[in-house]
């Protein structure tokens, strides 16, 4: 990898500034014209930042010893489980936070550290702004739940 890329942060600036502009919505003639460049160069870049983070969260599955659910590269999303833990995983990409690990825990509304439930709650909104998911009153929400609305819109299978 370039030296301005690192596992955590797997994408160069130019394939981070195109996934984060095709992950809020622009068309791929919108990016090109944005960062006066083709669509060919766009779409080469975003299958080059697919990949790449495919491959990264493959990885940090591996490394964690998680069993691997699906893949979503598209949105930067492993849906996982750990069979020690017996607990689901996500692991996470986006552009502010790099990757991320997310596990579901039985009983999250034991989890008191308010700093961590703000840091948490913090990174979970910056997710769903990134791809612009709206949360409704998510002031309001304890971050477990705020994980799960915002993960099931990402990945399908979660809901359950």
């Amino acid at each position: 990898m370039p030296i301005n890329c690192t596992f955590s942060s797997p994408l160069s600036p130019k394939q981070k500034a195109v996934w984060s502009l095709i992950l809020k919505g622009f068309s791929v003639s919108a990016i090109a014209k944005k960062l006066s460049t083709t669509r060919q160069y766009v779409n080469q870049t975003r299958l080059t930042a697919e990949a790449k983070l495919s491959a990264t969260l493959l990885e940090v599955a591996r490394v964690n010893d998680l069993q691997v659910t699906r893949v979503h590269p598209r949105e930067g999303i492993l849906v996982g489980f750990h069979p020690a833990l017996q607990r689901k995983a996500i692991v996470t990409y986006s552009s502010a936070h790099g990757i991320k690990i997310w596990y579901w825990h039985d009983n999250p509304e034991e989890v008191t550290n308010q700093g961590f439930l703000r840091q948490t709650r913090e990174y979970l909104l910056d997710l769903a702004e990134e791809r612009g998911i709206d949360v409704k009153e998510a002031a309001q929400l304890h971050p477990a739940k705020l994980a799960h609305d915002i993960f099931s819109q990402l990945a399908p299978e979660i809901k359950s």
